[in-house]
């Protein structure tokens, strides 16, 4: 049941949904990403959005004039024909990459939880707009004592101290920053170097000092393995099963119209995590919640096609 409207909506819906994707994949590869504007992490999703919307416009129209097309042909005395026309299977193309488009969903959502968040996320994100990085700078002196951490990291020792820190700022002048907590691999002493995040454009914000034992770039990594092996998996099976995804382009309410409610539901879950910046527990359980609405949806899209339903 595809008309002149459904068809390109449809494959730009498709092809938007992936872009979008890989595009919110970008904080599991990389934590620069909360740099980016609110007007360039939503495009993507604003565009597929309105691209969706066209397709269940374009579509629910389609279906009306099927329904008008078989009434009128039940109502014709010269006419007789099957009462409704077969579905015609998906292409290949079109079935893979929906599959693939299934399985980066829960991996696109779980990647808003990888990286920094809560009041660091909001320092981070400003550090970064200000043009700002993560640094080498040398340590002056160490205060106090070190004591180990009981981190350890390549079997190295993670120690902690205070510190005076040589930082060139953006005058070209060297500063000397005190902060109340330093990691180290080993014991530290003078002279040697730290990673330090500061805005050399910026001296109001401030600067942190990397600290070791983060779970972030492992759950990035494993994220990103999963979402991989489930698009090989996903991809396959629907184009196995093309003849079922086939069915899919044909409008039902009771089908599409939760499908779209639960995508939207996850959506608006995962914007939460974006620009809300909760707490890391919090964050993680908005992902995982929103991870869960693409498998929700498809297991609602099959019921409803279920020849049992």
């Amino acid at each position: 049941m595809s008309t002149v409207w459904t068809r390109p909506t449809g494959w730009l819906t498709l092809i938007g949904a992936l872009v979008t994707e890989v595009w919110a994949l970008l904080p599991a590869l990389s934590p620069e990403a909360v740099a980016l504007s609110a007007r360039a992490r939503l495009l993507p999703l604003l565009v597929t959005t309105v691209c969706a919307l066209g397709w269940l416009a374009a579509a629910a129209v389609a279906r009306r004039r099927e329904r008008t097309r078989r009434e009128r042909i039940r109502r014709s005395e010269f006419r007789r024909g099957p009462d409704k026309r077969p579905p015609r299977p998906a292409g290949r193309t079109a079935a893979a990459l929906l599959g693939v488009a299934l399985a980066l969903g829960p991996t696109a959502a779980l990647a808003q939880a990888v990286g920094p968040d809560g009041a660091e996320g909001r320092w981070t994100q400003r550090v970064l707009r200000a043009g700002g990085g993560r640094y080498t700078v040398e340590i002056a002196e160490v205060l106090g004592t070190p004591r180990r951490t009981g981190v350890n990291v390549n079997d190295h020792q993670v120690w902690s101290a205070p510190m005076v820190l040589t930082v060139p700022w953006s005058d070209g002048e060297p500063r000397r920053l005190t902060l109340d907590r330093v990691e180290t691999l080993d014991e530290p002493e003078p002279g040697d170097s730290v990673s330090l995040m500061f805005a050399a454009n910026d001296l109001e914000l401030g600067a942190r000092a990397h600290q070791y034992g983060s779970m972030s770039g492992i759950a990035g990594l494993w994220i990103l393995i999963l979402g991989l092996l489930g698009s090989i998996f996903a991809a396959g099976t629907l184009v196995s099963g093309r003849e079922t995804v086939g069915r899919l382009r044909d409008f039902a309410p009771g089908l599409h119209l939760p499908v779209a409610a639960l995508l939207a539901l996850g959506a608006g879950l995962d914007l939460l995590v974006v620009y809300a910046w909760p707490p890391t527990a919090v964050g993680w359980l908005l992902a995982l919640a929103a991870a869960t609405t693409p498998p929700l949806a498809v297991w609602w899209a099959f019921r409803r096609l279920s020849p049992y339903h």
